[in-house]
């Protein structure tokens, strides 16, 4: 029987071989990505049939939708597979190889954030009282009241949150979900944990209700199986009137960082500033920071608490978001 030779079979034997060597999540991300950016639109044609022009027209198509990043890391998939089938014997060109200098740069350095008080809360009360879907407004809720990194919070699981009921709520952040090197983020002492604030309590408990069985506590409005996309946020923030291009999620890190460290210099209490990038899990050189995971706890809950009341000071709470869906 003749070898199946479309991009679509080629890439899954390409993914076959390649996943034993990842984490299981980016397996499941690698083929998600194929499956539904590349398979639909070129999947089924032969793969010695397929030309630059071809790929360019695909990756043009999605960095129209602002996923820049996205379109470059498929570009490197497709790339990948092309190597594959070239080392097989079933292509002898890689269509991908150059397209990448004809897609948008992806711009890196430092992400755009409000790093006043009242305009990060002005942000935020703009961001939720606009439309939006329940999930995106209780995961842009939950990530400006933890500092946690975007990717997290994606993939959130109500699992991962402890003691919700009693007096040391905490979010055990498995270290394979943490932006660790693979040989680090296998190995348990790497986890974080995150002291949970009252007001994130109440908005896990609210996202809980609203996913009830869900793996992931904030699934995607379209495939409630699957947790909301990495560009969900980034999106909606896009569209906050007056505030465009101010502010991004990944910039809640800076903004609790710059907030909370000039309020300690004022307030005289230089110890906390030790205590406030640990608490955006940024690694340290010294052993003993990095391997004590409740390292200042006490003090990391009381800055986490000081940090959402003054954040969402006359905010309605997050049951509102679930008013719309209630019977």
């Amino acid at each position: 029987m003749e070898e199946d030779r479309t991009l679509e079979a080629v890439a899954k034997r390409w993914h076959e071989l390649q996943s034993p060597q990842w984490k299981p999540r980016h397996s499941e991300d690698v083929l998600n990505s194929l499956t539904k950016q590349v398979f639909p639109a070129i999947g089924k044609q032969d793969i010695n049939e397929l030309k630059p022009s071809h790929i360019r027209e695909l990756l043009q198509a999605v960095q129209a939708g602002d996923a820049i990043e996205t379109a470059h890391r498929i570009r490197q998939r497709i790339s990948a597979v092309f190597r594959f089938a070239m080392g097989s014997g079933l292509s002898e060109m890689d269509p991908a190889a150059a397209i990448g200098a004809a897609l948008r740069p992806v711009i890196h350095g430092k992400q755009p954030a409000l790093l006043k008080l009242e305009e990060a809360r002005a942000f935020l009360r703009a961001f939720e009282a606009g439309p939006g879907h329940i999930t995106t407004k209780l995961a842009s809720r939950l990530l400006a009241l933890t500092a946690a990194r975007p990717g997290t919070i994606q993939l959130a699981q109500l699992s991962e949150f402890e003691d919700l009921d009693g007096q040391q709520p905490i979010w055990r952040i498995p270290a394979e979900k943490m932006k660790l090197q693979r040989a680090q983020s296998e190995q348990l002492e790497f986890e974080f944990i995150i002291p949970l604030s009252r007001q994130a309590v109440r908005t896990v408990k609210v996202a809980s209700e609203y996913a009830k069985n869900r793996k992931y506590l904030f699934p995607s409005a379209r495939h409630s199986h699957r947790p909301i996309t990495d560009n969900a946020l980034n999106t909606a923030y896009r569209r906050v009137q007056g505030f465009a291009g101010r502010h991004v999620p990944h910039g809640w890190r800076a903004s609790f960082s710059t907030i909370m460290n000039e309020r300690a210099i004022a307030q005289e209490k230089p110890g906390d500033r030790a205590i406030i990038d640990p608490m955006l899990a940024h690694q340290s050189s010294r052993v003993e920071s990095r391997y004590n995971r409740a390292a200042y706890m006490p003090r990391r809950r009381r800055l986490a608490q000081d940090w959402a009341d003054m954040l969402l000071e006359g905010f309605d709470p997050p049951e509102v978001f679930l008013e719309p869906y209630r019977p």
